[in-house]
């Protein structure tokens, strides 16, 4: 009988966990950007650059902007005085070649132009994004009723791989907005792909 001497990491077994470590590491860098599980209350709308969570029972409709560009909006049910309890909008504009720097300017430029304050602005990290940056503003609005709100609303801008330019709006009476969920909405944006 002879005996064969087993070397325990041979060359066999070296190889294998090289291959499932590959395999782990290829499932992590996937070019699909799958979103988190949503909180509780919340269901995931999936477009197809990008995704985020909303509050469940809100109204999603898809339109245009001033430039044909895509744009959804979601919104919370209605209030007394004629506003909606929260609102998410997701613009786009693809083959954006001007960079976040030109994007910056125009938002700043915007928003000071339509009387809104700037509360607060910072570069941010939003999963998939090349570069993101998240704008802060504050303004009153008159509803329908006559009555006056005070808004508070956060942009997130998001700039793809592929050069599309996303800016996720969630606004909402101030008062209001981390009940109605705004905080977890603008978390849960993402970039796929």
């Amino acid at each position: 009988m002879v005996a064969v001497k087993t070397q325990k990491g041979g060359p066999v077994v070296r190889l294998t966990a090289l291959v499932c470590a590959l395999l782990v590491v290829l499932a992590g860098c996937s070019g699909k950007q799958e979103p988190p599980k949503p909180a509780a209350g919340f269901t995931v709308y999936e477009g197809d650059v990008y995704t985020f969570a909303y509050p469940e029972g809100w109204t999603v409709t898809h339109d245009t902007d001033e430039r044909g560009a895509p744009l959804v909006e979601v919104h919370g049910p209605t209030t007394a005085n004629g506003t909606y309890r929260g609102q998410v909008i997701v613009s786009r504009t693809d083959h954006f070649g001007a960079g976040m720097d030109v994007m910056k300017v125009q938002a700043r430029a915007l928003n000071q132009l339509s009387g809104r304050r700037i509360a607060g602005e910072r570069d941010v990290e939003v999963p998939g994004a090349e570069q993101a940056w998240r704008l802060e503003t504050a303004y009153e609005e008159t509803t329908s009723t006559g009555a006056t709100v005070r808004v508070r609303s956060i942009d997130v801008y998001a700039l793809t791989g592929g050069g599309t330019m996303l800016d996720l709006t969630v606004r909402a009476a101030r008062e209001e907005f981390d009940a109605v969920g705004m905080p977890e909405v603008e978390s849960s944006f993402r970039v796929r792909g």
